[in-house]
């Protein structure tokens, strides 16, 4: 069947039959991305399937989960599918022309009063072509096309929100990782610290220096530390293995980080919050989308109404009929029909359905209002909720910093104290602890600071490779 309708479209003048059996005739692809994923700055190269050679950055790691991620390419699903609406709306403005083939075999038995019986079969066969084409309408076809517009327009908008928040989510999930990987290594550091005083006080309680209780203790925290370690060692194998799932590779593939969690990019989009709050409501993508579907949801009510009202048809009708009855004298009868004429159809009564249309179409936009008045309220609170999260983590970066440096310097003091025996065990035990409470404040304040940051770009739906760098 596909290949007859391409051989008739190619007989019609369709191009690249052969390639696709459904040519884009209005070029509605064109208003769609090609891919499901847009270059938001990175380097658009196609979607890697195998696992990466070396280092995973967290440009590439992005790029991977955003391929990768079934979200994407559900959105991407869903914006051709709008763009194909819109070459339905133009296909209503052409006209439509139908062929038409009809075979019959029959038998007939004549029984007159007159005449005598007469029997016999009868064969016929016809041909013809329909044309029909909507003149006017009152706006329906041009409600139905803007309608058929602005939902594409939402769906274009709608795939450059979800990737903007796949986005925001695959680089938290990296940062994840990076925080995990960092929480190792200060637990494996703060491990072997424990190590030190745990030598160290087995070395004074052996020369009768010391306790039994300050080795005991020294040989908990070390425990302790130890099982601080496991768990970090847990945490990160769970977050890579997150990523590499969702990259579409198994959890258990080997994962470098090449990134640090230490660096931190340009912040130099963050500007007073009035103007934030301005743009946000000018350039935010799920602010696009509602703003497309409350002018469709106009385009359906002007599309409901236009319904009711009358439209002028052109109809022609081309055909032939040849019917074959040889038990009849001069049995063949050849028929010729050509007409041409204009049908007006007027909506007297419907049955009040129009009525409930309408209806239905004024609820609808008034729900599509009601959408893009929530949109913007939550647009404004999450860039506010960002805007001064972003700010307190940057003042936490400083001070978890000197915390980090204070309770380093503390703790080096209390171990020199404990070695030459002025100390004791429990005042370098609390110095130990505070420091690796302080390295994981920081470790969490950095992370934190790093998806706070994308976060607010997201809020103003502005995130992209761009504020990686």
């Amino acid at each position: 069947m596909r290949a007859v309708r391409c051989l008739l479209l190619g007989l019609l003048g369709a191009a690249s039959c052969a390639a696709a059996y459904e040519p884009d005739v209005f070029a509605t692809a064109d208003e769609v991305s090609s891919r499901a994923v847009y270059d938001l700055g990175g380097s658009g190269l196609p979607c890697h399937t195998a696992a990466p050679r070396g280092e995973l950055s967290l440009e590439d790691a992005i790029e991977r989960i955003l391929c990768h991620d079934p979200r994407t390419r559900l959105a991407w699903a869903n914006a051709k599918a709008s763009a194909a609406q819109v070459g339905i709306g133009r296909a209503a403005f052409l006209p439509r022309l139908q062929g038409r083939l009809e075979g019959s075999h029959g038998y007939s038995d004549l029984d007159s009063r007159d005449m005598p019986q007469q029997s016999g079969h009868s064969r016929s066969h016809a041909t013809g072509l329909e044309l029909s084409w909507v003149l006017f309408d009152f706006g329906r076809r041009s409600a139905t096309l803007h309608n058929a517009q602005q939902l594409l327009l939402a769906a274009t908008a709608s795939q450059d929100a979800v990737l903007q928040n796949t986005f925001a989510l695959a680089a938290q999930a990296y940062y994840d990782a990076l925080c995990a990987q960092r929480s190792l290594v200060a637990s494996s550091q703060v491990a072997e610290l424990a190590a030190q005083n745990l030598k160290a006080a087995d070395a004074k309680y052996q020369a009768g220096a010391a306790a039994l209780s300050d080795r005991l203790q020294a040989q908990t925290a070390l425990s302790q530390a130890r099982l601080k370690q496991v768990r970090d060692e847990g945490s990160l194998r769970q977050a890579v293995g997150l990523i590499a799932l969702r990259m579409g590779l198994p959890p258990d593939t080997p994962l470098h980080l090449s990134s640090e969690l230490d660096a931190q990019p340009d912040t130099g989009f963050v500007k007073a919050i009035d103007q934030l709050l301005a743009e946000a409501r000018s350039s935010h993508p799920a602010l696009h989308a509602a703003q497309a579907r409350l002018k469709a949801a106009d385009a359906s009510l002007q599309e409901s109404r236009a319904a009711g009202r009358p439209s002028l048809t052109l109809s022609a009708n081309l055909g032939r009929r040849y019917t074959e009855q040889p038990w009849v004298f001069n049995g063949d009868i050849r028929e010729r029909e050509r007409s041409i004429g204009l049908q007006l159809n007027i909506p007297l009564f419907e049955g009040f359905e129009r009525t409930y249309q309408i209806r239905n179409a004024l609820a609808r936009r008034e729900a599509s209002e009601a959408e893009l008045a929530e949109v913007e309220q939550q647009i404004s609170l999450e860039v506010w909720s960002n805007y001064q999260l972003l700010g307190v983590e940057t003042r936490s970066l400083v001070r978890t910093r000197e915390l980090v440096e204070q309770s380093r310097q503390t703790l080096e003091v209390v171990q020199g104290r404990y070695r030459s025996g002025v100390g004791s065990m429990i005042e370098m035990l609390n110095a130990l602890t505070a420091y690796s409470s302080a390295q994981e404040q920081h470790i969490q304040a950095l992370g934190a600071w790093q998806v706070l940051r994308l976060r607010l770009a997201a809020s103003l739906g502005r995130l992209g490779f761009w504020t990686l760098r």
